[in-house]
């Protein structure tokens, strides 16, 4: 794995500004060749740093729905269950789980309520609770700055560096600053997995 110089900053700056810029635009602003560019916003999708090209959809002004802000407390044994239901809601913005295991989901939903809402994909009987926020607003923030940017080992924090190395867990591209590190967080994933079955 090769280390994140300022052209692959600049690049990712570049493309968090705008996804469409053509890669000539892009050669132009960092002093490289489109096929040079090309191979580097290849090799930082297969590092995992760059995750896919998506449009932003404002579902508040294309559906008038309500943006809202749900938290959901599964029962320990069905995280894995609550998270995967709550991605099928429609509507949904941005999923995320805690540490913890809560499960917080941003949406825009019909006028209809939380709860029915809920109810169309998930089986509340897998949850101790939840609690939701209507939302006055929201925004996300897409910028990117290159200053003190650098891609950090999710096991250890350290700086990765050439000899970083990279796994794939459940279809998630993990970067490690070294094989212990990536053995380390391959035993503790299999682990908690194991307990949760």
């Amino acid at each position: 794995m090769r280390e994140l110089d300022d052209t692959d900053l600049e690049i990712l700056e570049l493309l968090t500004a705008d996804a469409r810029r053509p890669y000539k635009e892009i050669a132009d602003h960092v002093g490289l060749t489109p096929p040079a560019v090309s191979d580097r916003i290849s090799r930082l999708e297969e590092q995992g740093i760059i995750q896919g090209f998506t449009i932003d959809v404002d579902r508040e002004k294309l559906r008038g729905d309500t943006p809202v802000l749900v938290e959901l407390e599964p029962k320990p044994d069905a995280v894995d269950d609550v998270y995967a239901a709550a991605a099928d809601l429609d509507g949904v913005e941005e999923l995320f789980e805690g540490m913890d295991g809560r499960v917080i989901v941003h949406a825009t939903v019909p006028d209809a309520s939380v709860r029915s809402w809920l109810e169309s994909r998930l089986d509340l009987a897998d949850l101790t609770g939840y609690d939701g926020t209507l939302l006055a607003r929201s925004d996300r923030i897409v910028g990117l700055s290159a200053d003190g940017f650098s891609l950090e080992c999710i096991v250890c924090g350290k700086t990765i560096t050439d000899d970083g190395v990279t796994a794939t867990v459940d279809g998630e591209i993990k970067a490690f600053c070294c094989p212990s590190c990536e053995k380390r967080y391959l035993s503790r994933y299999e682990s908690h997995r194991d307990a949760l079955e």
